[in-house]
């Protein structure tokens, strides 16, 4: 197995013989898990730089890794995408990009494309979170329908990338459970209802001034008319503007999480954390588990702003926390 994957992890299971199959990055012939993203595929590759910067050609590479920002632009069999977000297939090409792509020419005659289907519903919701999922199963209750769209394959959002056991009320947010248990607990809460419609690998791409919304559902173009629309499609992390912090190398938390959590990618052999709340402290543990070296966690305050139980924890296990 590459250096870069994950062989062994404490709490996620690690797939013995994946299915693999063969694409190219610049001509390079290279493997990859079939369906994983082509970001993903690259870093279990060694490869960090995507592009190059059309003002300067600095290096470009990830950030997100949620579709939310372009570091990650490719070319991928002729067409401009986001490497986080577009799933590798057998013989794909992909290419780096310098500055603008220059890409193939679409020559799908236009009497080739298919009849734009139309949906009605009671709520559209944007957004396959916690947040989205738990406002569909109340709508649901209600008796109100409801279609939910997310443009990844599975729900649960960010709660898909926590690993550590949550905090707070059994009976409000499942507390005692790990977020990547929750994340299953509430997608089967919605999916067993008959009022709502689930919609993954959709993602909503226009709202229109007659009220009507266009979704990407499962790679056809379809016309939602909704009565109501409820956006939930998830909240940014804050980063800090410093020179070099769109370097490949330094990533977003949920970035990183997505990296080692979702896809078991083992993105570096050490680890630097600016910022020392609960995502700071609690990505230091879970760097931890994967094997990766926490050189130390930075705080400019003169405390963490995360619990002390995630704190502690860190800290006994040998990575020093500088405020």
């Amino acid at each position: 197995m590459p250096p870069y994957r994950l062989e062994r992890h404490p709490i996620l299971e690690v797939p013995d013989r994946p299915e693999m199959v063969a694409f190219t990055f610049d001509g390079q012939r290279l493997s990859a898990r079939r369906s994983e993203m082509i970001s993903s595929a690259l870093f279990a590759n060694g490869i960090h730089v995507f592009g190059r910067h059309l003002k300067d050609g600095a290096p470009q590479g990830i950030f997100c890794a949620n579709g939310q920002c372009a570091q990650c632009l490719v070319v991928a069999d002729g067409r401009a995408v986001k490497a986080c977000i577009t799933p590798v297939r057998p013989g794909m090409q992909v290419r780096s990009v310098i500055g603008v792509p220059e890409l193939e020419a679409d020559d799908v005659p236009l009497k080739a494309i298919p009849q734009v289907q139309e949906v009605e519903t009671d709520v559209l919701i944007v957004g396959g979170g916690p947040a989205g999922l738990t406002a569909a199963a109340e709508l649901a209750e209600h008796g109100v329908g409801v279609i939910l769209c997310d443009d990844k394959p599975t729900l649960g959002g960010k709660l898909s990338l926590q690993t550590h056991n949550f905090f707070g009320s059994v009976d409000d947010c499942y507390a005692g459970h790990r977020g990547t248990e929750i994340g299953q607990l509430l997608e089967a809460k919605v999916r067993g209802h008959p009022g709502v419609e689930v919609w993954t690998d959709s993602p909503v791409v226009g709202v229109f001034q007659d009220g009507v919304v266009g979704v990407v559902k499962q790679g056809r173009f379809t016309v939602v008319k909704p009565k109501a629309l409820l956006v939930a499609a998830g909240a940014r992390e804050k980063a800090l503007a410093f020179a070099g912090a769109d370097l490949p190398g330094v990533y977003g938390g949920g970035a990183f999480q997505t990296l080692v959590n979702r896809d078991l990618i083992k993105p570096s052999k050490k680890l630097l954390i600016v910022g020392g709340g609960n995502v700071g402290l609690i990505v230091a543990y879970q760097a931890l588990q994967a094997g990766i070296d926490v050189v130390a966690v930075l705080e400019i305050l003169p405390q963490v702003g995360g619990y002390k139980v995630h704190r502690d924890k860190i800290v006994r296990l040998g990575v020093p926390v500088y405020t």
